[in-house]
């Protein structure tokens, strides 16, 4: 009988006592496309069809998939693209439930495959008292308790039966009467709400619950552990890396699925062995994984500061209790808002129903493909792993031209210098320190995918991405350069081997000479303490930056500004509604919130205390750790995330949006405290750690709350991945500095630029340059009125502006294609300077096959292996770099580089004329191996250009 109540078993259909739930009528646009999303699955289980949960949105198209949410992050690897419906903003008729959903689906359970059918479900005023089988299935054995929104319409009205008073034409009866009415209106509009979000939940998430499954198990710790330890490790290495690459902790709901049962199996029965292996514990392992997972966003800090700025005060120790701070700072916020943002109902979070939906289909037996692809996933996802694995070592080892494939230097390379050339080259080259990669394709798949995720992003949503990054990156960023918007564009870079310098995150002096962010501080020889260099600023000034990197500052004023607006405009009605039926507690009568009150609850105090501790933790290793932000900044830090944290947090639980505060902290922070590079950079640190971890938490515990875990096994597998998580990957990170030591010079061996285009550490010269900036030299300087950047500050006005202009037209062509411009998606550069440019044209041609036609024509089989598949080439991608990063980049000493031939140039695009190309081919293969290369043995034009 147990086996029956598993829960994703749907057999227990009614989400409240009522079975009249209202189901707005289906537009007549929306008849075909939307016929998919109830269809019935090969179980005869009616749920969301193919059109819903694998596609990456729910049965009201609202992207669901967690990875693309943009947080708008010039300085650190934390992206997260926002998402609207692709129908448009979502409306009672837009976003329409089948009715086919409500009436005659006999079905049998996703688990135990037994028959059911709706009539055996009556309703509240046919039911018995108690319908439960045993005491298991919490919340549903009294099914009066059940409340609908809609139950009021049913029950008796008393003031229809009671006679007219005498005395109502006087005025207070008439404010009275009008107050009722109102409240009566308000009443039906929360109700219309409140059946649309559940309409949303149920497409994905079942309304069962089995709470005598045990969730913290042995397996959980050991599994979560693992597979933590070993991605913080990995990812932490990634952060090193050009471009952006992450393996997602999504991969472990994959592989501890057969860990899981094979434990269950040979464990002896007991404490190791509770059982077997279920979705709880399954669950448990993704949240313990995933906070370890993620690397903390305080590595930018730590170490720009201590290897960057040269801060060797800053111990080892100080940076691993940062990190924690930092990372768990955000624990407390969360679970001070967890009531507004995780029990309502309005709260959806849809991120969470992908990760919902692949546990869902892990335990569940049945072939999807009715015997047309025997394959297993498992099968399949072993496969690819092993293919891009084996493919990886083309494109980073054996023939990295292969990863840069530039169309225009190919014609362009060998020609006399111009103004013709240099313009083409401008557009044409990818390669740090380069150009814009104009036509420029890759066929290494990590180069992309961390940036991209073309296979599991909607394909609207990479149009909209890509038309707004080849308009940025392709037009706007080379009519600056070429008509010196900012004055110095030309005059950056000069003097390098292309002539200019778009792809960089550097600083210049009035010369184009490029400057080191250190330049900009003088330390104290006592404290250690960074100060501004007035004389070193005023002999370089006006500061120059590359045209891309003024261009993102203009993106992230514009993002900024244009996600609350766009947030504003499509969705204000939608965020007000539910926010007023949160302050309204209509969610008082929600099933999974009644299944998930069978739990203890975490009491208050745990997340006061810990929010007290960590406050005081953040004071401390501020004042003696070495990271220099007063006392009360982190009393600003923290007010400002209590401020943001709650209307950001519904923006995001209601469209998917997160609006980032990395950059206004800086601005803000920089205003405050001008020519401290070390307190800003910290500030900032925190400011987004407390709003972005924390919300990252509170998503976390609405996946909890619909998986029904046990809040304190959800509290202590958070708290513990997040502490443990950051210990680990700043361990690794500065273990990496150490390890390999510093040249004769003195100088941080790992630091060594051009050594290898793969890994320049892009994330942390960004991060490091925008503290020089905003810190170090600050926003009133840099942006001043007198500065070349003051235009930049429009971006601003233009973030107001832009997302009216598709809302309008909306309103006046609500049958046109303007619903699907969303501006902050496209005026988002997800690409940033230092990155290897040549990642534009091929992620859209892999989402066009993958999306459109594989998906169109082959339907059943992207259904069951695109997102494996995804997985999968992270995963084999993920494990050639690292064994590449051992071999040719951690041991600096003796450096195994594959041999230069016609496909492995020391230009991977052979962007310089070829003679050039030949002498930098001797100094690669003259270091190799342990030795040196010999200058004075080389002929006199390698002399000249080595």
């Amino acid at each position: 009988m147990a086996d029956q109540q598993q829960y994703f078993d749907r057999s227990r259909r009614p989400r409240t006592a009522s079975a009249n739930v209202r189901s707005p009528p289906r537009p007549h646009h929306a008849q075909a496309s939307d016929s998919r999303l109830f269809e019935p699955n090969p179980v005869g289980q009616y749920g969301p069809g193919s059109g819903a949960v694998e596609s990456g949105f729910n049965a009201y198209s609202v992207p669901v998939n967690s990875t693309f949410a943009y947080t708008n992050n010039t300085n650190n690897n934390s992206r997260s693209y926002s998402y609207e419906s692709k129908a448009g903003p979502r409306s009672p008729q837009s976003s329409a439930y089948s009715n086919n959903y409500q009436s005659n689906h006999g079905s049998s359970s996703q688990y135990t495959q037994h028959s059911h059918n709706p009539s055996q479900h009556p309703s509240r005023d046919q039911r018995p008292a108690n319908t439960g089988t045993n005491g298991s299935i919490a919340a549903l054995s009294q099914a009066s308790s059940i409340r609908s929104p809609n139950d009021w319409r049913n029950a008796p009205q008393t003031f229809q039966t009671e006679p007219p008073r005498q005395d109502s034409d006087s005025q207070i009866e008439l404010v009275s009467m009008k107050k009722g009415h109102y409240e009566e209106e308000e009443e039906e509009g929360d109700d219309e709400y409140l059946d649309e979000i559940y309409q949303i939940i149920d497409a994905i998430v079942p309304r069962t619950d089995d709470n005598t499954l045990p969730a913290l198990t042995f397996r959980v710790w050991f599994l979560g552990l693992t597979f933590g330890t070993l991605l913080c490790c990995v990812n932490t290495i990634f952060t090193f890396r050009s471009n952006y690459f992450v393996i997602s902790a999504f991969l472990t709901v994959l592989l501890a699925y057969p860990c899981g049962i094979f434990m269950a199996k040979v464990l002896p029965e007991g404490i190791l062995n509770p059982g077997k292996f279920n979705y709880k514990e399954h669950a448990l392992i993704y949240v313990l994984t995933n906070s370890m997972a993620a690397t903390p966003y305080a590595l930018s800090n730590i170490i720009a500061q201590r290897y960057m700025l040269k801060q060797e005060h800053v111990s080892v120790y100080a940076c691993i209790a940062f990190a924690i701070v930092t990372q768990s700072f955000g624990y407390g916020f969360a679970g001070l808002a967890r009531r507004f943002l995780v029990r309502p109902a309005a709260m959806l979070w849809p991120s969470n129903f992908a990760t919902i939906a692949m546990l869902n289909s892990l335990h569940v037996t049945d072939d999807i493909s009715m015997g047309r692809y025997p394959m297993s996933r498992f099968e399949f996802f072993w496969l690819a792993t092993s293919a891009m694995f084996f493919f990886t070592f083309l494109p980073q080892y054996v023939a990295p031209m292969l990863g840069a494939l530039s169309v225009v230097c190919w014609f362009v390379n060998n020609q006399p210098p111009s103004d013709t050339k240099k313009m083409l080259l401008a557009l044409g080259s990818s390669s740090p320190e380069a150009g814009m990669g104009f036509l420029s394709f890759t066929l290494d798949w990590s180069s992309y995918s961390g940036i991209f995720f073309p296979i599991t992003t909607p394909l609207w949503a990479i149009y909209n991405q890509m038309f707004g990054t080849y308009l940025m990156v392709w037009i706007v960023v080379p009519l600056c350069f070429w008509f010196k918007a900012f004055k110095g564009d030309q005059i950056v870079g000069a003097d390098s081997d292309y002539g200019f310098m778009l792809n960089v995150p550097y600083t210049f002096n009035h010369n184009g000479t490029k400057l080191r962010p250190i330049s900009y501080t003088r330390q104290d020889n006592v404290t250690g303490h960074l100060s501004f260099n007035q004389e070193f600023y005023d002999e370089n000034k006006p500061i120059y930056i590359s045209t891309f990197f003024a261009i993102t500052y203009v993106s992230s004023f514009v993002v900024f500004v244009s996600a609350m607006v766009h947030v504003g405009l499509w969705y204000g009605k939608d965020i007000w509604n539910r926010f007023r039926s949160v302050i309204r507690d209509l969610d008082h009568g929600d099933i999974h919130a009644q299944l998930m009150d069978s739990y203890p609850e975490v009491p208050e105090w745990w997340f006061y205390a810990w929010l007290l501790f960590t406050t005081l933790g953040a004071i401390a290793v501020c004042q003696w750790g070495g990271f220099d932000l007063p006392w009360w900044g982190v009393l600003i830090a923290i007010i400002l995330a209590l401020v943001t944290i709650l209307p950001i947090g519904i923006i995001q639980a209601i469209s998917g949006q997160q609006i980032g505060l990395n950059v206004m902290s800086e601005f803000l922070i920089g205003l405050i405290l001008p020519g401290e590079i070390v307190a800003v950079m910290t500030f900032k640190t925190f400011c987004f750690m407390a709003m972005s971890q924390g919300l990252s938490l509170v998503q976390d515990l609405k996946l909890g709350h619909y998986i029904k875990i046990p809040p304190r096994s959800m509290f202590i597998s958070q708290l513990a991945g997040t502490v443990f998580g950051a210990i680990i990957s700043t361990s690794v990170a500065c273990g990496i500095f150490e390890f390999t030591g510093k040249t004769a010079n003195g100088e941080w061996r790992f630091l060594e630029e051009g050594k290898d285009a793969g890994w320049n550490l892009s994330q942390y010269n960004t991060f490091l340059s925008a503290g020089a900036i905003w810190g170090a030299i600050g926003p009133a300087r840099f942006f001043g009125p007198n500065s070349p950047y003051f235009t930049t500050l429009f971006g601003f006005a233009a973030g107001i502006i832009l997302p009216v202009i598709p809302w309008v037209m909306h309103k006046l062509q609500p049958d046109s294609f303007w619903h699907l411009i969303n501006i902050p998606l496209i005026t988002i550069l997800p690409t940033q300077p230092f990155n290897q440019q040549s990642t534009l044209i091929t992620p859209l041609i892999v989402a066009v096959i993958v999306n459109y036609f594989i998906k169109k024509y082959r339907h059943t089989w992207w259904k069951k292996y695109a997102y494996v598949m995804s997985a999968a080439f992270d995963a084999g991608s993920g494990l050639c770099i690292l064994v590449l990063f051992f071999m040719t980049k951690l041991n600096s000493t003796y450096n195994l580089p594959f041999p230069v031939w016609f496909m492995n140039p020391s230009d991977v695009e052979r962007c310089l004329p070829n003679e050039v190309l030949e002498c930098r081919g001797h100094v690669t293969m003259g270091e190799a191996f342990g030795n040196s290369y010999k200058k004075e043995l080389d002929s006199q034009f390698c002399q000249s250009v080595n």
